[in-house]
């Protein structure tokens, strides 16, 4: 049996919306009569979820040394067959080992770009080689430009899908209204130093308070507000990880996302499909989301992304927002726009 390999950079403490969406993709490859090979960094090795999916797939972890990871890499694709490696969030730990496991083999590396490029231009011409990507599936229109600007051939728009299943019947948070959702840890990537400044500087009596879900890095965003305000004030709550994660969803009054650059914003698509007010920033990607209804304000700018965030509240939610999410980011739409990607020389021959 022939195989795809999945191989992620991937080691959060859930399993969320990427790992369910390479799931989706496996039962259609599984359609196929194709398997899917997995394989993660060593650091995932002892997650809950690495464990379970070891109980339905092939699960390889990549060890740090880049002979090492190759050799693995090497064997796993004689051992799996493997006829193409569709890859996620991968640096160069795992692109090096990748070219020198695939060298001299007629195997696509289908290089998924989840966000916008960070190397400079002066390496950019090195990255592509090393990357040597037979195609690049890129989940927005701003990364798609920036990945063909870059150098990189055969650069395919895929819009991420998203699991709505996992948003519903969960138990919402307990917390003081009204609660303001946003999503992120990098403070100047994610807008949250404007959002900060926004309700210190415009809400003096701290009617909102503003929720913060950090992911796994809780102790990062947890010094980054001490250093600004020589703690966490009262009106910010630092949101740890967790896998049902409608609970945020479900106790938000105002979902803001302040983003300076975005690849494909899932949250944003799940706060749509919430029904929950939106206040976001007016940029490509949130823009391109192209959604019925939402609060825009310029970033960065504190006093409109206030305005726009009471504006947002007055609402008392979108739900036209609703039917438009679960349509255009399906994970089925998704799987579907996948699939064929994934195999560039059968699709030419076609």
């Amino acid at each position: 049996m022939s195989s795809v390999l999945e191989l992620m950079h991937y080691a959060a403490p859930y399993e969320g919306n990427f790992l369910r969406s390479i799931r989706a993709l496996a039962q259609a490859l599984r359609e196929r009569g194709m398997q899917t090979v997995l394989v993660f960094p060593e650091k995932a090795q002892k997650r809950a979820w690495a464990q379970r999916l070891g109980t339905e797939y092939p699960v390889y972890f990549l060890p740090r040394g880049t002979a090492a990871a190759a050799r693995l890499l090497r064997s796993v694709c004689r051992k799996h067959d493997v006829v193409s490696v569709h890859s996620h969030f991968v640096d160069s730990h795992f692109y090096l080992p990748l070219r020198l496991a695939l060298f001299g083999k007629a195997v696509p590396h289908i290089y998924h770009a989840h966000s916008l490029p960070h190397f400079s231009r002066g390496s950019m011409a090195l990255r592509r080689q090393l990357v040597h990507a037979s195609r690049v599936l890129c989940v927005s229109r701003a990364v798609q430009s920036a990945y063909t600007a870059a150098g990189f051939s055969d650069c395919v728009l895929v819009p991420n899908g998203v699991d709505f299943g996992r948003l519903r019947h969960t138990q919402p948070l307990a917390c003081r209204h009204p609660f303001v959702l946003m999503f992120g840890y990098d403070f100047s990537i994610k807008g949250i130093d404007v959002a900060l400044d926004a309700f210190a500087r415009y809400d003096p009596a701290h009617r909102f308070t503003l929720g913060i879900c950090v992911a796994g890095h809780y102790e990062q965003a947890h010094a980054a507000l001490c250093a600004r305000f020589g703690e966490v004030p009262a009106w910010v709550e630092l949101l740890p990880p967790r896998e049902d994660i409608g609970a945020y969803y479900g106790a938000a009054d105002v979902f803001l996302s302040a983003s300076r650059t975005e690849g494909m914003p899932y949250a944003v698509s799940e706060a749509a499909y919430c029904g929950l007010p939106l206040a976001l920033s007016d940029i490509g990607p949130h823009r391109e989301l192209s959604l019925p209804r939402t609060e825009w304000f310029p970033q960065p700018d504190a006093a409109a992304l206030f305005d726009a965030v009471c504006r947002a509240a007055e609402t008392g939610g979108m739900p036209e927002n609703t039917a438009y999410a679960a349509q255009r980011f399906s994970l089925d739409a998704w799987t579907q726009s996948v699939l064929p990607q994934l195999f560039p020389k059968k699709e030419r021959s076609e």
